[in-house]
């Protein structure tokens, strides 16, 4: 009895306390107000410099060399979706710190969880309703956003999370969220759901603090459960239940949102709901004490009181902080992509380059052996086709006949063809490796939820694999339609006529004359079979060295190369504008721990920090000169609600990498590459505790962190 007295005497002390709190709070949110919308100014700046830069990179752009149109536009598509897009986010901020202002003498309250936790049953006891809103089957029931006044405090009923096809409303729910101060998180006794805990991470990125709820759904239907519910005492019966629940739920939140646990208070909703009905006026009061919903009332009040005017100022700040730092998480995640996809294109063009110069010289080769051996075949036809023609006016048309049973044409297209496939298949794996590769190029950002067009993808690697067949057969008509064959053939008929006249006049000894007309006919063709190998030697070779070397090889490593280029170049500006946003965040990092100090009483401390990286609702990391007091620390992980790492600046920049990422992190084997500011560190696989390392430590160091470790 004297436990509930000092409760009811402590709740009511809370109450007195929780208007001047809120008097305060309201004091505070126009302090956020003023230094939001002086942050949302100094952004525009910034963006407006980032606009005229990118319009000049773009001018550049169309004014360079690149020949391939459709990379010069989608580079020219990505600086032109960046500045869209900081544009609009700009403006959507602008609405929403404006949306803020409106409502600044108002504590804002969301309720949070999956449908039917017993939303609408709290909003029907703070508000003493009559039950009309509360679900009565598995459908989700709050479709849109509710609010409502609860002792001086706005609570917003947001549709339910989690909820099959529930995009639509999950995306109602965030944004009800990120305009609130704080977010009540309901769950159930019922088994905890990852999807859940995924929804909480998201919360928590927003920066919002959190107060967890766990709803007990022993249902009252009839006058029987009723009494059996009021004569047992649930929560020592379910404690240990509940706690093994909570820790459940705690496991899943660790995959998405590591660190920080949010505590949880248990009730018994419906049973509050009942004891402010009139019909069960006889049982109020024990009602009232078996939900144990004064707990939870008081830990609102208790939250309010104890850090609301640090809560509200704390909203504006983040409102202005979270849409700017996941904007240069998404630029470095897209340059990230590009460069690793980079990457694998120098190496891929690297082994083309070697693959042609070797088959330069092999294609070369086996030409000129080509023609040499059906050359020496035709010419081992010569002595006999002589003595056989040398008096034949048909010896022409005879010797065209034996040229084209020799199959020289037939040959000659089947080695282009053999040539055709041999690079074919070559660039086919080529394509291949990079159709895989570029998959699996390793970035240590998580999914975002815009996209841009990559530079290159994999469609166009394949397209390479195939470019080659479809010029060949083409190539071999060209060179047969020039006839070099054919023309011989002429030739030797001509030569064969030339003999008939000849004949026609000479006197004399008939075997001396018949003996020097085949020699002659023999020396006709000799010159005519090197006038074949000519022509032919010189049209394979143009269309070796032209037409398959020059006009597609070549041009396929000019490609690459312009790819490549375009790749790494875009990657680069990415990542410097990517640092430009987060410098313009950092004095809210500041201004942020400032204000925690200040609300500690701890305030001389801020002296000690050098500089501070922030992944909102995460994770803070102090860049320290010296030693930080472990009690300040703590007290203010506690209040910002995120976990507090610390530095020590020894102002060597892998040392300070080496301590941000953790132990994962040898310093011996990080590599930086100062001009593009980029730092290769093999750390491994990395859990979220890594990634949010990582995270913070790009931000005190300005480089960007590849994982070399993935780029083997």
């Amino acid at each position: 009895m004297n436990r509930a007295i000092s409760r009811v005497s402590r709740i009511f002390k809370k109450k007195t306390e929780l208007q001047k709190a809120l008097d305060k709070c309201s004091r505070s949110a126009r302090e956020g107000y003023k230094i939001a919308k002086g942050n949302l100014d100094g952004i525009k700046v910034a963006i407006d410099g980032i606009s005229e830069d990118l319009k000049q990179q773009l001018t550049s752009l169309n004014d360079g060399n690149i020949q391939t149109s459709d990379i010069e536009k989608k580079t020219q598509k990505q600086l032109q979706q960046v500045v869209s897009e900081l544009y609009s986010l700009h403006e959507k901020q602008g609405h929403q710190v404006e949306e803020n202002h409106a409502r600044l003498d108002k504590f804002s309250i969301a309720l949070f969880g999956r449908t039917m936790t017993g939303k609408s049953t709290l909003m029907e006891i703070l508000t003493n309703g009559d039950g009309s809103s509360i679900g009565k089957g598995g459908q989700r029931t709050t479709r849109d956003v509710r609010s409502y006044d609860w002792k001086g405090l706005k609570i917003t009923d947001v549709p339910g999370i989690a909820a099959f096809e529930g995009r639509e409303d999950e995306e109602l729910a965030f944004e009800a969220a990120r305009q609130s101060d704080l977010v009540l998180f309901l769950i159930t006794d019922d088994a905890p759901q990852a999807a859940e805990a995924e929804c909480l991470a998201r919360v928590r990125s927003l920066g919002k603090p959190i107060l967890g709820i766990c709803n007990v759904k022993v249902a009252l239907s009839n006058a029987g459960d009723m009494s059996l519910f009021l004569r047992r005492n649930w929560f020592n019966r379910r404690r240990k239940d509940l706690d093994a629940i909570v820790r459940q739920f705690h496991e899943f939140a660790e995959r998405y949102s590591p660190g920080s646990r949010i505590s949880f208070a248990y009730t018994h909703l419906q049973s509050k709901f009942l004891s402010q009905r009139p019909n069960y006026k006889p049982q109020q009061s024990e009602l009232e004490r078996a939900s144990r919903f004064s707990y939870v009332e008081e830990q609102i009040i208790s939250e309010v009181v104890g850090r609301g005017t640090f809560l509200r100022w704390k909203s504006f700040i983040d409102g202005a902080v979270v849409p700017m730092f996941e904007f240069s998480e998404k630029l470095l995640d897209f340059s990230a992509q590009n460069s690793s996809n980079g990457r694998v294109l120098i190496d891929k063009h690297r082994q083309v380059r070697s693959w042609s110069d070797s088959f330069r010289k092999s294609g070369k080769g086996r030409i000129d052996t080509f023609v040499e051996k059906e050359m020496n075949s035709l010419r081992a036809e010569i002595p006999g086709f002589a003595e056989n023609n040398y008096e034949s006016r048909d010896a022409g048309e005879r010797w065209k006949h034996l040229v084209e049973s020799q199959g020289t044409e037939r040959k000659t297209n089947k080695l282009i063809e053999q040539i055709q496939n041999e690079m074919q298949s070559e660039l086919s794996e080529v394509s291949r490796q990079l159709e895989s590769e570029l998959k699996f190029v390793g970035t240590f950002s998580a999914d975002r939820r815009i996209s841009m067009d990559p530079i290159f993808d994999a469609k166009r690697a394949w397209n390479w694999g195939t470019l080659i067949l479809s010029g060949g057969l083409t190539i071999v008509a060209f060179i047969f339609s020039s006839t070099p064959l054919g023309w011989a053939a002429g030739a030797a008929a001509g030569a064969a006529a030339g003999v008939g006249f000849i004949l026609s006049r000479l006197f004399g000894d008939v075997e001396k004359k018949r003996i020097k007309q085949r020699k002659k006919l023999e020396s006709r063709l000799e010159r005519d079979v090197s006038k074949i190998k000519r022509n032919l030697q010189k049209e394979l070779d143009t269309w070796f060295h032209q037409d398959l070397l020059k006009k597609q090889v070549n041009v396929l490593l000019q490609d690459f190369q312009l790819i490549i280029s375009s790749t790494l170049d875009l990657a680069d500006r990415q990542r410097d504008l990517a640092w430009r946003i987060s410098k313009q965040q950092k004095e809210l990092h500041r201004a942020l721990v400032n204000k925690a100090l200040e609300q500690l009483k701890k305030k001389d401390n801020s002296n000690l920090i050098s500089d501070i990286a922030r992944v909102p609702g995460l994770s803070i990391m102090l860049l320290i000169e010296t030693t930080f007091p472990e009690e300040v620390r703590k007290s203010l992980g506690k209040l910002l609600g995120e976990n507090v790492w610390f530095v020590v600046n020894t102002r060597d920049e892998k040392s300070i990498l080496s301590q941000a990422i953790g132990r994962n992190c040898d310093p011996g084997k990080v590599s930086i590459e100062s001009k593009i500011q980029v730092a290769h560190v093999p750390v491994g696989p990395l859990g979220a505790i890594g990634i949010s390392r990582i995270k913070l430590a790009q931000q005190l160091t300005e480089l960007h962190v590849m994982n070399s470790e993935r780029n083997r």
